[in-house]
């Protein structure tokens, strides 16, 4: 019997009588954890399993495929700007590419996890009053039953008894959503769990619908059986070793595997079942584990009635002359090391029947991915799984939510630790559900998608809700190109980029990337004298206060003056102001407001500057304010490179620059500062500032600054900063 019969919101009322209340667990990225951290989900998991101590409590894991191709067309819903029809070929070509690097397959699989729990009634619920009201809901449900049978169309649920649950689940859902991140399931999410049982697989859950229409009357809520049967709108054959499914949009096969024998214990952290099946499989495996807990007076009666058993075998086989088989010896050692252990901790148990799901398209691929399946269980875990004859059909109804468990024999009676230790909701989680495709996880195979405009929305849940980005890694370890890929395919969807390209690696573009051409905006700042104060303060920035604050960071890293020099900082300070007081102001202008003034501290400080402007691409900085040429950030991909820059190395200490070293840092800050600029830009468009070597900047003082000022605007201007360096950075903002 299809144990479905009334659907409230995430709770289930099924045919006994049961009240369930189901959660997705939101997964969890388990795979960059530290040992500590993995314990804690461990404990988090352990203090789940006790919270409905009487109760039953049931797991499901689904995985379901997402078509590649649905996901590459739903990225194009979002494309604006002058290049989206550029990108809408991009990604046709992409999705071919994608699709025949996965042998020709269309889909992924993707898992999500479900956690249900049996609603139990509290000592302050069984009062005088609450018997008189279960009696009549009781003597209710006898005649709704006996209508049933004359009509046999609708099924009524007492509404007295919803409100009671409705308060029950909230209660529940109080206690476990502290634990982890938890989502009530909505009647959509029931709906797509049990169809996906029945064999569904061709809509995918952003796109599946299903309406429950109830009506609410006085004291009662009707609602139809066929809204609930319909969900099993599917032709079930049942074969010795398999089922059959039939629907309309085509066939299915599914097999149902459950634990035979568990040897030894699982070591946990290397336990995650959960999670490392993840990385295994490229099909869809689903699992079911319906869990009741047993006090520890019953949990101990049956350990000593197995042991029992065991020492009947032992001696049986003593007596016969032959050698106790192994199994049975390492049994008796295990049962007697648990006896002692809940004899000690006076803990419970718990009676599990774990059912993996195997589901294909045919008998044949059926039979080949079972076989998978249990070579990972009996080699990776030392799980012994069976596959009982005749049985299909009743493990078939285990998996659907608030189902009742169908077979005793193949019960384990585990400890928390054990169920803790399954890595349930563990996930390996890189990139976002939808976005831009940059490359594929080599642990797991999945492809990666991400979409950064995210991270300066604050989108709760997306995972790359972070304002700055670095690309960390060994010389020539793909930091460049990682952060060029990402780059292109957001300028493909509409975003503005500004790159600083200090290595000059980017100057054919134009040439490599002929889709993009028109877009590309290559500055390209020589010594030549056409693009004399192209980096100037004073030309630069649009506001006399800005550059005034940009000239004191350029000026005081060259000469080393601080705000702590009681003697050259305020020298120095008064002759920026001066500068920016001008009609026409200039970097090179503070060297003669120095020089003028009365006072040998000045005049040294004046020929300290002056020495800077020796080298041929000082003249970038060092202007009269009277640039023929300015700089422009308009196109959608624009790269600024510097020639004849000589950065320090990054194990450089700043002591041991030299000046031509100072001056490259100089530079940079400067067009650090023009970043800066762009990011103020329209809001509305989202933007991207690379940093190519960073380290030049954030070794420092003036340059870490600068950088927490470009993460901060990114913030509030909806701006993505990336960092390219060889060590990790830490953090920024």
């Amino acid at each position: 019997m299809f144990p479905i019969k009334y659907i409230e919101n995430n709770m289930i009322l099924n045919q006994q009588g049961e009240w369930w209340a189901y959660y997705e667990l939101i997964p969890y990225n388990y795979a960059f954890l530290s040992p500590d951290e993995k314990m804690a989900v461990h404990e988090r998991f352990r203090q789940i399993m006790t919270v409905n101590r009487e109760g039953k409590m049931h797991a499901l894991c689904i995985a379901s495929e997402t078509s590649v191709r649905d996901r590459q067309e739903r990225c194009k819903r979002h494309l604006k700007g002058n290049l989206k029809e550029t990108a809408e070929k991009v990604i046709d070509i992409q999705t071919e590419g994608l699709i025949t690097s996965m042998g020709g397959m269309e889909n992924e699989v993707t898992y999500r996890f479900f956690l249900g729990f049996k609603l139990i009634k509290g000592e302050e619920e069984v009062s005088v009053k609450k018997i008189k009201e279960d009696a009549l809901v009781v003597f209710t449900e006898f005649i709704n039953s006996v209508n049933h049978n004359l009509m046999g169309d609708f099924v009524s649920v007492n509404s007295a008894e919803i409100e009671r649950y409705v308060k029950l689940e909230d209660f529940l859902r109080q206690r476990v959503k502290g634990k982890f991140s938890l989502r009530r399931l909505e009647k959509k999410d029931i709906g797509y769990i049990v169809e996906h049982i029945y064999g569904q697989q061709k809509t995918p859950y952003y796109k599946y619908e299903y309406s429950f229409p109830k009506e609410k009357l006085e004291k009662k809520t009707v609602v139809r059986k066929y809204d609930i049967l319909r969900l099993t709108r599917c032709m079930l054959q049942e074969h010795q070793k398999y089922i059959r499914m039939v629907r309309e949009e085509g066939e299915s096969c599914a097999a149902y595997l459950t634990i035979n024998a568990l040897i030894g214990e699982l070591e946990f952290p290397s336990s995650e079942i959960f999670y490392y099946e993840q990385e295994r499989f490229r099909f869809p495996v689903d699992v079911s584990m319906n869990v009741e807990i047993v006090p520890n007076r019953n949990a101990l009666t049956t350990v000593r009635n197995k042991k029992k058993e065991l020492n009947d075998l032992d001696e049986h086989a003593y007596e016969s002359g032959a050698d106790t088989d192994n199994s049975v010896v390492e049994a008796l050692m295990d049962v007697d090391e648990l006896e002692k252990d809940l004899g000690r901790t006076k803990e419970s148990m718990y009676k599990l029947s774990y059912v993996v799901r195997v589901a294909a398209e045919n008998e044949e691929e059926l039979e080949r991915r079972i076989a998978e399946v249990r070579d990972y269980y009996e080699n990776d875990f030392n799980i012994k799984l069976v596959r009982p004859f005749g049985d299909m059909i009743g493990f078939h109804e285990e998996f659907i939510p608030s189902g009742s468990r169908y077979e005793n024999d193949y019960i384990q009676y585990v400890k928390a630790d054990f169920l803790a230790g399954l890595g349930f909701g563990a996930a390996r989680i890189l990139g976002d559900p939808d976005g831009s495709y940059i490359g594929y996880d080599t642990e797991t195979g999945n492809n990666i998608y991400i979409d950064p405009s995210l991270a300066c929305q604050n989108v709760a849940g997306s995972v790359t809700n972070a304002l700055a980005v670095a690309f960390t890694g060994t010389l020539g370890g793909g930091k460049s190109m990682s952060a060029n890929n990402i780059i292109y395919q957001e300028v493909l969807h509409g975003a503005r980029a500004l790159i600083l390209d200090p290595k000059s690696e980017r100057g054919k573009w134009k040439e490599m990337l002929p889709e993009l051409s028109d877009e590309i905006n290559i500055i390209n700042l020589t010594s030549d004298e056409g693009n004399k104060g192209m980096l100037d303060p004073y030309v630069i920035m649009q506001n006399k206060k800005d550059a005034d604050s940009l000239a004191m960071d350029i000026l005081t890293f060259l000469t080393g003056v601080n705000i702590k020099d009681g003697k050259r900082f305020p020298l120095l300070r008064d002759a920026v102001k001066a500068v920016t007081k001008r009609e026409n102001s200039g970097l090179l202008y503070v060297i003669d407001e120095l020089n003028a003034m009365e006072d040998e501290e000045a005049h040294l400080l004046a020929s300290h500057i002056a020495a800077f402007t020796d080298y041929d691409f000082a003249g970038l900085l060092f202007s009269d304010g009277k640039a023929t040429h300015k700089i422009s950030a308009d196109k959608a991909l624009n790269i600024l490179q510097v020639q004849d820059l000589m950065l320090p190395d990054s194990e450089k200490n700043v002591e041991e620059y030299t000046s031509i070293e100072y001056l490259s840092i100089a530079v940079m800050i400067a067009i650090g500062t023009f970043a800066l600029n762009f990011i103020y830009s329209d809001r509305e468009i989202y933007k991207i500032v690379a940093l190519d070597e960073a380290w030049s900047l954030l070794q420092v003082a003036q340059g870490k600054a600068l950088s927490n000022k470009l993460v901060r605007a990114g913030r509030s201007m909806q701006s993505g900063v990336f960092f390219y360096h060889t060590e990790f950075l830490g953090s920024f903002g």
